[in-house]
């Protein structure tokens, strides 16, 4: 059940029904959305599975995709969510929206059946969001769900190999969504820090922007995910890692040997695949000028000419969420906890 669940859920919940419980007491609109979607994806479902006949044929009618992807990835907790509704905002893309996530399936064939309804409006993207979760039907979905036909639905490992079949598959899906949408799309999937290079050689067009963000902050970050997202703080939040097998660590250090993979991940994928491709962005630095970075990506991955100055003029410097919301005790312990580890590693 867990496993037909993750379809519509997170699959890094520990308790679905402590899950359920924060998600109704966050007073967030967009965690009362996203279970409202989870329950009509449920729903649904018949009509998803004979929409899925027809989104088979556009697979294999497709031609060959001649636009880039773009993927923004990096750590959860990272800014991931921000800068790819940033990147829609201001670019000329096609997103994956909410939409999807009822059609996981069928998602073509059912934005086609749906459009006088739904309609993306990059325009009118907002860069609220909670837990990745937004509230619109037309708004911008991390669209898991997809990456699961390719690389399974236990997203906590980091999958090592990607078969031949299976990569022709992903091929002919990104095929089918150009050939629909004839724009280039731009999609959010954290975990690509970890196995980007698997991807890269089958979406040769692709580019993949990295979020690296301050590790303590980061840090923080994920034990409060762990501890609203799986409601115990030694559950890990994301892909996991094999550093406490043995379960020598106590929570504060394996956050921190998570955070410190994951950075150390990032910069293994881009000696993979080359900074032209993989390119990591540093979040603070992203939100103190948006507009340049923007222009820059924009340029780089979609050959488009931006100019900062105006683009400033609407994309303003973006408030950046480092700040301390542990007790002064706790947040004190994790910083300790960090600093020793980096030296110990040194």
């Amino acid at each position: 059940m867990k496993r037909w669940l993750h379809t519509f859920v997170p699959s890094n919940f520990n308790n679905i029904w402590k899950l359920a419980s924060n998600l109704i007491r966050s007073g967030k609109g967009e965690a009362w959305l996203a279970m409202i979607y989870a329950s009509l994806g449920i729903f649904f479902t018949p009509l998803d599975l004979l929409l899925q006949y027809f989104e088979k044929k556009k697979y294999q009618k497709a031609p060959d995709s001649t636009l880039p992807q773009i993927f923004v990835c990096g750590p959860p907790r990272s800014g991931t969510t921000l800068v790819t509704q940033v990147l829609i905002r201001h670019l000329p893309v096609y997103y994956f929206n909410n939409l999807t996530s009822i059609f996981p399936r069928s998602p073509i064939t059912a934005l086609k059946l749906f459009k006088p309804f739904v309609k993306n409006s990059n325009q009118k993207i907002d860069f609220r969001s909670f837990y990745g979760r937004t509230s619109r039907l037309g708004s911008p979905n991390d669209a898991l769900y997809f990456w699961d036909r390719w690389f399974g639905k236990d997203r906590k490992k980091i999958p090592k190999t990607l078969a031949d079949s299976k990569a022709l598959e992903m091929k002919e899906f990104f095929n089918a969504v150009e050939d629909f949408s004839n724009q280039p799309v731009v999609c959010k999937n954290n975990s690509l820090n970890a196995y980007a290079d698997l991807v890269a050689p089958v979406l040769k067009d692709a580019y993949f922007i990295c979020l690296d963000r301050n590790p303590l902050y980061l840090a923080q970050s994920h034990l409060i995910a762990r501890r609203f997202i799986n409601a115990d703080e030694k559950v890990g939040y994301g892909v996991e890692f094999d550093e406490n097998q043995n379960g020598s660590l106590n929570h504060l250090e394996a956050i921190c040997h998570q955070v410190d993979k994951h950075i150390n991940m990032n910069r293994m994928q881009q000696e993979k695949i080359g900074s032209n491709r993989f390119i990591i962005l540093p979040y603070e630095e992203f939100c103190a000028n948006p507009a340049q970075f923007v222009s820059s990506i924009a340029k780089q991955c979609l050959n488009v000419t931006l100019d900062p100055v105006e683009l400033a003029k609407e994309l303003q410097p973006l408030k950046v969420a480092n700040t301390r919301k542990l007790s002064e005790q706790e947040f004190q312990a994790l910083e300790e906890t960090y600093q020793n580890m980096k030296e110990k590693n040194t």
